[in-house]
């Protein structure tokens, strides 16, 4: 694994550059398990992207379960490469395969065809997607929980605000209280609806630094999410956000 961590790097880089540029903030011994498990995050939340066929997504979720277990119950997994790392990654950091299992089950909600019906059920779907993500990076980095859940539910929510224009381009919606007529410029509804969504309470300055990151990061797109009268298809680019989030973070 020491010998592909450039690869890994780009290859999240590719994928998920936020969290790519996030991962630098961990420590260097960990850094790379902290990608792996991007990585894997990355190829089943693009799952929804590549199928039409929600049967056929459901199908995807439940081959990526039955490869981890294969990991658990056999020692490791390479029919994909993904999860030839993670057969390195989850013994060597005492990953439960429930936490996996959760993030797979959660992810289900995004193919039943239809938006939470309300910002407790996002929040449950946030809690069991990014949420456990973080809590399984939160044991390789020794994060304190009760930063890890905040943390998580703030970036999900901005994630989620920003996606918005790009989800309804696939019919799809992940917002409470509106459906995909609600979503294009200007509607007072997906207007009220981002604004709620955006109080929902920010985290306390965390300990850990890559958890400073990422709440960094999130307060910046928060504020141009603001600054576009909470319109998601107005939002603009933060300028030098790297810069920014790394003198934010120390």
């Amino acid at each position: 694994m020491e010998n592909n961590q450039p690869h890994i790097f780009y290859q999240l880089r590719e994928l998920d550059p936020d969290r790519a540029f996030l991962s630098l903030f961990a420590p260097i011994t960990v850094r790379t398990a902290v990608q792996i498990l991007d990585l894997w995050n990355a190829e089943i939340s693009h799952i929804r992207e590549e199928v039409r066929d929600p049967h056929m997504g459901l199908i995807r979720l439940q081959w990526w379960r039955d490869e981890i277990r294969r990991i658990y119950d056999k020692g490791r997994s390479d029919n994909h490469p993904v999860l030839s790392l993670l057969s390195e990654v989850i013994p060597a950091h005492g990953l439960a395969f429930e936490d996996f299992d959760r993030m797979l089950h959660a992810r289900e909600l995004e193919f039943e065809g239809r938006a939470p019906e309300s910002f407790d059920e996002l929040l449950s779907y946030i809690d069991g997607t990014h949420g456990v993500l973080m809590k399984m990076k939160g044991r390789i980095l020794d994060c304190a929980p009760e930063d890890i859940q905040n943390v998580a539910r703030f970036y999900s929510l901005i994630g989620l605000v920003r996606s918005v224009p790009f989800h309804g381009s696939l019919g799809h919606v992940m917002m409470p209280q509106i459906n995909v007529s609600d979503v294009k410029p200007h509607s007072e509804r997906l207007i009220n609806v981002v604004g709620e969504g955006c109080s929902v309470g920010k985290p306390d300055h965390p300990q850990t630094r890559y958890l400073r990151a990422v709440q960094a990061l999130t307060q910046l797109y928060l504020k141009q999410i603001e600054r576009a009268g909470f319109d998601p298809f107005h939002i603009q680019p933060v300028v030098f956000k790297e810069l920014r989030v790394w003198i934010k973070a120390f």
